[in-house]
């Protein structure tokens, strides 16, 4: 995504340097309140972190010196790193608001219950306010004055309280048109005064009803800033706002603001594979074969973490992890292992595995789950002292943006990542520094990433700026006082006349010269007669699990600086490894039996050229298939126990001979109603 600000940079540094030149007295003395005593181009210590003061002074420049007219029509939008507290940004700019502009309303959106509740938990009682010192005593704006409602869990809510709160935070969700609650809510705030509006993790507004409500609002928007970490998301889509400013990873590593993230994989060496009938459970052979040779045997990607054998494998290497991260926490805080599922039966086996199997006190959370438990996932990092505290924590994506634990130390990823957006949203959930009593500024963190080869996420590593050096010392521990690189420079535009924005084409022009590319072939054609292919697919009902591994090492891959790599002894599993037997009730079957096909009715959508929007169309025939082949025409409600196991170890083999058939999914897509 383009930083439309980029182009002002130079006038906006000649405007800082000269006093703050056409900005009202109330936002100069703003400003030097906030601007440290002996430099007043710097925030004053413990007040604003340095990007916060420049992002809180682009949101300024651009309202009063630009004007809406010139950039941020429809909004402003920070690009702000996981842990680069955006938080303190919106309540800087709400005061500032409040202090020179008189805006007495302000509505904080967010995509889901997770962010709502970090925010309330900052926002209840005027807390951010003063924790970071943002209101003066001459600008007679006390922290109280800033008084908030939250819609939603048996929070306050209707137009009374609408109309009467100062500050007002809620789910984008419960101000859709699409239900009585949110027509009365948005209803409420239209009829009110005008606010600013803050849009927080900003990615997700692309949707088509989230969308709508934000432009159903801009006529009653004095301002409105959006924030998020990952602008750019997979589906090509962005906010319609205005990048003004961008603090990523590279600028938050250069800073010591977060984090360094390290990666760990196995070194493999042999696989013993296990071939089972599907329908009996009745093993028929064993097969020990290399590593190169895997790839032949068309294996999933995700089998390597969730059979038995590698799931538990992965968790010892995570857990040695953990281990580590706790001798370097010194008793100062409880480090947490966070895993990330794909489903409600992974994630339930994986929290089995941890609490029986390997002993470690885990708690499990859907995006279901009571309010109870997402409080203890909440407060997790605070159990520290308690006698038997959580060390684990596993989650189906409902602990992704919005979820702020900084006692995260280690993640281990028991899923494969399509989404951009969905992976950096997960290893931020590791980033945000541990800030305790007794942790200075320039201690060296880690958190630790437990990933498999066979999952490919290089794609994400490189977003990280994955650097690699070889060191072959085996079982060598990692310490992060001496192993750790300086970090990276920081990179600052400095000469901002020099850009140059690239128009788009136009089409009226026509290239002079022409280039032989040969024959360029379309996508195949949509299959009319799609029903009577889909019902042709035939199964073999052996199916191939990770039985044995033979891991020769494990090696760990810093994401940032110099070009290192650390390789670790291979894990070693506690006694009695095959007598760990996990529950999987037919509940979870079908709920992961769901969701797995949801998961690939989307992939095989987008894959095909077609908007995600059009998954339904493919579910519904992939779930009939599912109910005649495997099901014996039951529903997924009334199947059998036997039928519904049967299902889940095929459905590697649907998706790989649905996404074989040329034209298959266009055809469903087409011609579902013929």
């Amino acid at each position: 995504m383009f930083n439309q600000f980029a182009r002002y940079e130079e006038a906006f540094a000649d405007w800082r340097r000269d006093g703050y030149p056409g900005v009202k007295p109330e936002t100069y003395n703003y400003i030097d309140f906030l601007s440290d005593p002996a430099d007043d181009q710097s925030p004053r210590e413990g007040v604003l972190w340095p990007h916060q003061w420049e992002a809180l002074l682009r949101v300024i420049y651009c309202y009063e010196v630009l004007g809406q007219t010139e950039i941020g029509g429809d909004g402003l939008l920070l690009n702000i790193v996981t842990g680069g507290g955006k938080t303190a940004i919106m309540a800087a700019v709400i005061a500032w608001l409040r202090i020179a502009h008189s805006v007495q309303k302000f509505v904080l959106l967010c995509p889901n219950l997770i962010v709502r509740d970090r925010l309330e938990e900052d926002f209840e009682g005027g807390k951010v306010f003063k924790d970071r010192d943002l209101l003066p005593d001459w600008a007679h704006v006390r922290a109280q004055d800033f008084a908030l409602t939250t819609l939603g869990g048996g929070k306050a809510a209707g137009w009374a309280s609408l109309l009467s709160a100062d500050v007002i935070l809620g789910n984008i969700h419960q101000f859709y048109q699409s239900n009585l609650s949110g027509q009365s809510n948005l209803s409420a705030l239209m009829n009110g005064p005008d606010f600013a509006l803050f849009n927080d993790e900003a990615h997700n507004s692309p949707a088509d009803e989230y969308y709508a409500t934000l432009r159903r609002m801009r006529e009653k928007v004095a301002l409105r800033v959006d924030t998020t970490a990952t602008p750019d998301r997979a589906d090509g889509k962005a906010p319609d706002s205005d990048m003004v400013y961008e603090y990523g990873v590279g600028d938050a590593l250069a800073d010591a603001l977060i984090k360094t993230p390290v990666v760990y994989q196995p070194d493999i060496r042999t696989v013993q594979l296990t071939y089972t009938d599907a329908r009996t459970g009745e093993s028929r052979r064993v097969e020990e074969i290399d590593w190169d040779e895997v790839d032949r045997r068309g294996l999933s990607a995700t089998q390597w973490v969730t059979d038995d054998k590698p799931m538990r494998q992965q968790m010892a290497i995570a857990l040695r992890r953990l281990d580590e991260q706790e001798r370097r926490a010194k008793g100062r805080y409880q480090p947490i292992l966070f895993v990330v599922a794909v489903c409600k039966a992974d994630a339930e086996k994986a929290a089995q595995t941890l609490n029986k199997f390997f002993k470690v006190k885990t708690l499990l959370v859907y995006e279901d789950s009571d309010e109870k438990d997402r409080q203890k996932a909440r407060e997790l990092g605070k159990e520290q002292k308690s006698a038997a505290p959580y060390k684990a924590v596993v989650s189906v994506l409902m602990l992704r943006e919005g979820w702020d634990v900084p006692e995260v130390g280690v993640i281990l990823l028991l899923r494969k990542f399509s989404s951009k957006v969905y992976g950096q949203q997960v290893i931020g959930r590791g980033l945000r520094r541990v800030r305790t009593k007794g942790i200075g500024h320039e201690e060296p963190q880690i958190c630790a990433v437990v990933d498999h080869p066979k999952l490919e996420h290089q794609w994400l590593w490189n977003i990280f700026g994955s650097k690699v050096r070889q060191n072959v010392l085996i079982d060598q521990l990692f310490d992060e006082t001496e192993d750790l690189p300086e970090p990276p420079l920081k990179q600052e535009l400095l000469n901002p006349r020099n850009i140059v924005e690239v128009p788009d084409p136009d089409p009226r022009l026509i290239g002079e010269g022409e280039f032989d590319i040969g024959e360029i072939e379309g996508p195949p054609e949509p299959l009319r007669n799609w029903r009577e292919t889909l019902a042709a697919l035939q199964y073999n009902p052996t199916v191939a699990e990770i039985t044995k591994v033979n891991i020769r090492a494990v090696i760990g891959k810093q994401l940032a600086g110099d070009r290192w790599t650390t390789i670790h002894g291979a894990p070693d599993l506690p006694e009695g490894d095959e007598a760990a037997a996990v529950e999987i009730t037919d509940a979870m079957l079908r709920d992961a039996i769901k969701e797995h096909l949801l998961q690939i009715a989307e992939d095989l959508t987008v894959e095909a050229g077609y908007a995600s929007g059009f998954k339904s169309e493919v579910y519904s025939a992939l779930i009939a298939h599912v109910r005649d082949k495997f099901l014996n025409g039951a529903s997924l409600g009334l199947a059998e126990s036997a039928d519904l196991a049967f299902a889940w170890r095929l459905l590697p083999q649907v998706r790989q001979k649905v996404e074989a058939t040329p034209g298959l999914i266009a055809g469903i897509i087409k011609y579902d109603d013929q």
